[in-house]
C-alpha cells in the first residue's frame, strides 16, 4: 500500500515538472521567434551588402503592397514578405503606383519604402537628373 502511494506521488510530481518544462520551452520558442521578427522589422540591412545588385521591377495596375512584398521576396530584393507587410504600416505606405521601379538588393527597408513612396515617375526623373 505504501509503495502504491509513493508511486502515485512520484507520477503526479513528474507530470507537474513535465508541464512546467513544456511551458518553459514554448515560452522560450515564442520569445525567440518574436525577437527575431522584431529585429528584422527594424533592421537597416539589405539582402546583400553594398554595392548589391541593381534591379528594375515593373508594378502592374492594381498590385497591392502584399502582392508587391511577395514578388520582391521572390526576386531577392527583400528577405521576408511578412516583415515587409508589417513595415509598410510602420512607414505608412499603403499602396503602390503602377510603373517601373529601380531597386538594389543592398537597400534597407527605409530606402525601399522611399522608392515606393516617390513612385515610378519621380524616381525616373531623379535618376535622369543624377546622370546629367
Amino acid at each position: 500500500m505504501e509503495q502504491n502511494r509513493s508511486s502515485r506521488s512520484f507520477a503526479k510530481i513528474s507530470l507537474r515538472i513535465l508541464k512546467y518544462v513544456i511551458f518553459a520551452t514554448i515560452a522560450i520558442v515564442c520569445a525567440t521567434t518574436s525577437y527575431r521578427f522584431g529585429k528584422q522589422i527594424f533592421s537597416d540591412e539589405g539582402v546583400e551588402t553594398a554595392p548589391g545588385t541593381e534591379m528594375d521591377y515593373t508594378v502592374s495596375p492594381g498590385t497591392s503592397i502584399s502582392q508587391l512584398g511577395d514578388e520582391l521576396e521572390e526576386f531577392g530584393i527583400i528577405r521576408d514578405s511578412n516583415v515587409f507587410k508589417v513595415q509598410s504600416y510602420i512607414y505608412k505606405v499603403r499602396s503602390v503606383k503602377p510603373g517601373t521601379y529601380h531597386f538594389n538588393t543592398s537597400y534597407s527597408a527605409d530606402q525601399i519604402f522611399e522608392v515606393i513612396s516617390k513612385g515610378p515617375e519621380k524616381q525616373e526623373e531623379s535618376t535622369t537628373e543624377k546622370k546629367e
